[in-house]
């Protein structure tokens, strides 16, 4: 059993923004650091992220927030990862590439090529996963076909949890079942790797890393990781898992009855699975779950939080400035400004499918757009807009999962895009549910450190430790006039990006 002063260190290798956290034994968050991640775009199809970079911010995150702790007080460190993202490792355990970013889409050809060597049907009731860009699958094969010389250098190839597991001080390439389940075909009813999609494909599933559940114990801190962070040598390092299931852990979703949204770069919107269930649609993924033995039903989005990032980057000069000066947050003066326009933005629709669709469309050509812009449109309803148009996305994957006969009792947010109070009556007045926010938004991080808890025998099971570490925040309920006026809203909005899609008007 632990004691009063134990910690656990739970690591989030995010797409925009690293987080450390610190985590009592008994689920509290003692302490938090943030460290925003940079994205490079080589070419036009291409993302890719320092892994070297993302290194030094965890260290110099993970020395912030020990600060006022005891290092050997750290029972383990565990972490938690962008799903779909892909890093070639040679046989020293050293990346040969920085990493390719899930929203990288290099692998187009690739995606071709699934379709005709395994067919959409047979990939989908085999893997749980629709043939896209966006899992790792396109960049592997993109490796295997396309970049001869640095696959003839790869021992094996993984997400970033593969890598920082072996910088931590893992002898072996690793990967959990619900990253696993992202990064190359699964036998998704076995929690397995496809031998048979492998076969198809003339793939050598000796290059993917080994299988491991995302409690499990898997290595010890290495000297250099541990002089790197500031923690003692020995720690047990526990493997952890894919972000939005550690996120759908985070909100205590580990039991059947309610739905996650954790609204980040992009927005995963999941349900708890006892048994592998499939969408007659094949497009919502089933995938393995970090709860041992269990898997969940996932829709997501491939830009949410990041387009407000960007309209931030972008357009919020004068936002940004204040923030710089600590006068107020930028997100939170664009939000302010959001609210003096009216419920539907008068007409405006925002389309946010900037890196395109994966559901309940599958369309990797989709791109942003705004429509039906007028003159007397101001600021305000531009950026009210922003904000709808990514809530009705996320309102068409609810809809989409209820769809399927999953029971959802209720809609739990998580994510940075929950922590402002009129975003979050956005939310509830476009999904016309009553949601409850999670009083620790990084959910991921909190899944994390809930697979070391079990890991580590702290508790016995995922549920156990729900009950801990997952704090329910306050229930909003929709305004009824502002749910009616976006009922119109979401049907435009779903009737226009059907139509720009079915005309392939996003393709220039």
């Amino acid at each position: 059993m632990a004691k009063q002063g134990d910690f656990i260190l739970s690591l989030d290798l995010g797409t925009t923004a690293i987080k450390v956290g610190l985590f009592s034994a008994s689920g509290d968050l003692v302490s938090l650091a943030l460290r925003e991640q940079q994205l490079a775009f080589p070419t036009s199809d291409r993302v890719e992220q320092s892994l070297k970079t993302t290194w030094d911010l965890v260290c110099d995150a993970a020395h912030e927030v020990l600060a006022d702790a005891d290092p050997a007080d750290v029972l383990a460190v565990v972490l938690t990862n962008q799903r779909g993202s892909v890093v070639p490792i040679d046989e020293n355990g050293k990346p040969l590439s920085n990493l390719i970013v899930w929203m990288d889409s290099r692998g187009l050809k690739q995606v071709d090529r699934l379709h005709e060597l395994i067919g959409a049907e047979e990939y989908y009731n085999t893997s749980g996963h629709p043939i896209v860009p966006i899992t790792g699958v396109s960049k592997v094969l993109w490796l295997q076909n396309e970049a001869p010389e640095l696959w003839e250098q790869t021992r094996s190839v993984g997400p970033p949890q593969t890598l920082f597991l072996r910088w931590l001080g893992c002898d072996e390439s690793i990967v959990d079942v619900s990253s696993g389940s992202y990064l190359f075909p699964n036998d998704i009813r076995k929690r397995t790797w496809s031998e048979e999609i492998a076969r198809k494909l003339a793939f050598p599933l000796q290059k993917l890393p080994r299988l491991v559940e995302a409690a499990e114990i898997v290595g010890e801190l290495s000297q250099h990781a541990a002089e790197e962070m500031g923690l003692p040598t020995g720690i047990p390092i526990v493997a952890g898992g894919g972000d939005g299931q550690c996120a759908a852990a985070g909100t205590g979703i580990v039991a059947p009855g309610n739905v996650m949204v954790n609204l980040g770069t992009a927005t995963g919107v999941q349900v708890y699975l006892s048994e592998p269930s499939f969408d007659p649609g094949q497009t919502l993924n089933c995938a393995a779950h970090v709860v041992t033995g269990a898997w969940e039903m996932e829709g997501h989005t491939q830009a949410s939080g990041v387009i407000f990032r960007w309209f931030r980057d972008e357009f919020g000069a004068v936002e940004r400035l204040m923030d710089l000066q600590s006068f107020h947050d930028a997100y939170d003066l664009l939000v302010d400004q959001a609210s003096q326009a009216p419920a539907g933005a008068e007409g405006l629709i925002f389309l946010p499918t900037f890196n395109g669709s994966t559901a309940p469309i599958v369309d990797p050509f989709a791109r942003g757009a705004f429509i039906g812009l007028k003159l007397s449109h101001q600021r305000s309803h531009v950026i009210r807009s922003v904000l709808e148009g990514i809530s009705l996305e996320i309102r068409w994957m609810l809809d989409a999962i209820a769809e399927t006969n999953v029971p959802v009792e209720e809609v739990r947010m998580a994510g940075g895009g929950t922590k402002n109070a009129i975003w979050n009556q956005i939310h509830a007045d476009i999904f016309n549910r009553p949601i409850r926010t999670i009083q620790n938004p990084d959910a991921a991080l909190v899944g994390g450190a809930m697979c070391a808890a079990v890991a580590l025998e702290l508790y016995p099971n995922f549920q156990t430790a729900a009950e801990a570490f997952v704090e329910l925040g306050p229930l909003v309920e929709p305004i009824t006039t502002n749910a009616e006026i976006y009922e119109d809203t979401y049907a435009r909005f779903v009737r226009l990006f059907k139509l720009l899609s079915a005309e392939k008007a996003f393709i220039a």
